[in-house]
């Protein structure tokens, strides 16, 4: 199959999109990685669809939706188990997982008040997420197999997932969040430190920090 052209346009940010990037660039698939300033972003928003980032044209077709454009990323590179419904089924409980994450902290990104952010971080850090943490990583025991990722010796998009979401939660960027939040989950940290480990994504670290 040839391949197609990728583009893949988004903040200068990991966000939603890291987990694309990453799964292209592990498996040395060529494609545009178009970063835009949030002026940028305003001049382009009436052009795109749903009016927003991130976007993956594909031979020049436009896509929108990040876990839509990470499982058609994964059925190209074998990191989404196609031919494994149960193995797709566990792979997108975790993705699913994240969605429900990021919907518990866009209040606290859409917040400009300074001290309801703080009070929302707050609610957050004590109640919100760590109870979904705590179902998240039931759920990684319960599927846990022989090997360091989800699936196995296989990596999955599950598991670039898991590493994102920690590198996000453990970087100060969050103002009121605990950067040892995830802390204490010792499965999905099992499963990051194995992503954080491969040489690909060292190398991705080293010019992307």
């Amino acid at each position: 199959m040839t391949q197609p052209t990728l583009k893949l346009t988004y903040f200068d940010a990991s966000g939603r999109a890291e987990l694309t990037r990453l799964a292209l660039f592990l498996n040395d698939v060529s494609f545009e990685d178009e970063r835009l300033s949030y002026e940028e972003f305003l001049v382009l928003k009436p052009t795109l669809p749903f009016k927003q980032l991130p976007t993956l044209a594909v031979d020049g077709e436009v896509f929108t939706q990040s876990h839509g454009m990470a499982r058609y990323v994964g059925a190209l590179t074998g990191l989404y188990p196609t031919s494994d419904p149960l193995g797709a089924y566990r792979v997108d409980e975790i993705l699913a997982t994240s969605d429900d994450i990021t919907g518990k902290l866009l209040p606290y990104f859409y917040e400009s008040d300074p001290e309801k952010k703080l009070a929302i971080a707050k609610e957050l850090a004590a109640e919100a997420l760590p109870a979904l943490f705590a179902g998240l990583e039931a759920r990684l025991v319960t599927a846990a197999s022989k090997g360091p990722y989800l699936l196995g010796d296989k990596l999955s998009l599950a598991d670039i997932e898991l590493f994102v979401m920690r590198m996000n939660l453990q970087s100060g960027k969050m103002v009121g969040l605990p950067t040892t939040l995830c802390d204490g989950y010792p499965r999905w940290q099992a499963i990051a430190d194995a992503v954080a480990a491969l040489p690909k994504v060292q190398a991705w670290y080293v010019t992307h920090p």
